[in-house]
């Protein structure tokens, strides 16, 4: 057992299995697409300039590492993204530092849990837990990264669907609270 079939990040030495490069590199073009405006939808408010940075950042590092496995998987050899072995370590370890942050961040138990889900389907977490040994050993361990991320979805939805009203404090500061009947606000 060896690391040729290892898809992802596809690294020399490196032999094609089937379809499974295109598929994974489609689904982290995906994710970076949705990575985009996920701070807003778990805490409820858009980044300051700083984390706007950085969530660009992450954005750029999981397009650029999902554009590389695409094309790898469509040419049949090694594609390496752009500053190939800065990249790969920032999109192992980046992502997961951002859905941490979030999962502090979130409002709401199912935001704290879409947030906590997509730290378990982090490349860091997963070469660290369930995706250790070679593809031909574990060759469908990005299955169980995506049922998280899938999970983390349902739960983002969930949050979605029933908020209708501000459910942060921080989101209360300033406004007059007044219960009703009494004529008293604080």
């Amino acid at each position: 057992m060896d690391h040729l079939y290892d898809f992802l990040p596809p690294l020399e030495p490196w032999m094609p299995a089937g379809v499974a490069a295109q598929l994974a590199g489609a689904s982290l073009l995906v994710l970076a697409v949705a990575v985009l405006p996920l701070p807003w939808a778990l805490t409820g408010r858009k980044p300051g300039l700083a984390s706007a940075g950085v969530l660009l950042a992450i954005t750029l590092i999981v397009l650029d590492v999902g554009l590389a496995t695409l094309r790898s998987g469509f040419d049949g050899v090694v594609v390496g993204p752009v500053g190939a072995d800065v990249t790969v370590v920032l999109w192992v370890l980046v992502p997961t530092f951002l859905y941490g942050c979030l999962a502090v961040l979130s409002c709401g138990w199912a935001s704290g849990a879409a947030a906590g889900l997509l730290v378990l389907a982090s490349p860091l977490v997963a070469s660290s837990t369930y995706a250790i040994g070679p593809w031909d050993a574990q060759p469908w361990w990005e299955a169980i990264s995506g049922l998280l991320t899938c999970g983390a979805g349902a739960c983002v939805l969930v949050e979605a669907v029933r908020r209708p009203v501000p459910r942060c404090a921080s989101r209360l500061a300033g406004q007059r609270l007044t219960v009703e009947g009494s004529g008293r606000s604080w």
